[in-house]
């Protein structure tokens, strides 16, 4: 409801002020007799313009029809005299009014708000795309990731010299060495082979 109110009140303002503003200018006796100018062709043109521009803005919506015949009420009561057969005449008139400037703007200047239109759905749907394929893709990677279990890791190989003259394997068989005179021997035989 906010949202109409802030789309109508431009349009709105404008037409009461052209209501209640013009027929002030034809309350003078010697302008009395072209008080219908007023009612016949500014009142109507006023709704038609406001109409079309509405229109050629926010598209078709009937209901912004109503504004012109309801904002002549007080304008009638005011100036007019009241409710008679002529003055609801002139609402039906104002009401025919802004449905045919609704049709005028969409006929005018529909094809360049439908084509604006076009151009921000066809650009949020590009968008709406995207983010499926980059979702995808990354659902796809997770995928894979949780297929490609890392292999076990492999114990490296170290290549020996052969100018290397330690005995490996008279030693590979012993698991603990308790006393340290022995860990004193390995190193000193391995010291004196050396040289």
């Amino acid at each position: 409801m906010n949202g109409l109110v802030k789309k109508y009140l431009p349009y709105g303002v404008v037409i009461l002020l052209v209501y209640m503003l013009v027929p002030l200018i034809f309350i003078s006796k010697s302008m009395q007799g072209f008080s219908t100018v007023a009612y016949y062709f500014v009142f109507p043109a006023t709704a038609i313009v406001c109409a079309a521009m509405y229109c050629s803005k926010y598209g078709m919506d009937f209901l912004f029809t109503l504004i012109a015949p309801v904002v002549f009420i007080p304008s009638m009561l005011i100036y007019n005299g009241g409710f008679h057969l002529t003055n609801i005449i002139l609402l039906v008139a104002y009401l025919i009014s802004g449905i045919f400037g609704l049709f005028v703007g969409d006929i005018a200047f529909g094809d360049k708000r439908k084509k604006a239109e076009a151009e921000a759905e066809a650009e949020a749907e590009e968008r709406l795309l995207a983010a499926k394929r980059r979702n995808e893709e990354f659902v796809s990677e997770k995928a894979a990731e949780a297929e490609n279990v890392p292999a076990e890791p492999t114990v490296p190989s170290y290549d020996l010299d052969d100018d290397d003259d330690f005995d490996y394997s008279k030693y590979a068989s012993t698991d603990k060495v308790t006393d340290e005179s022995e860990i004193d021997d390995i190193l000193n035989e391995f010291g004196s082979s050396k040289k």
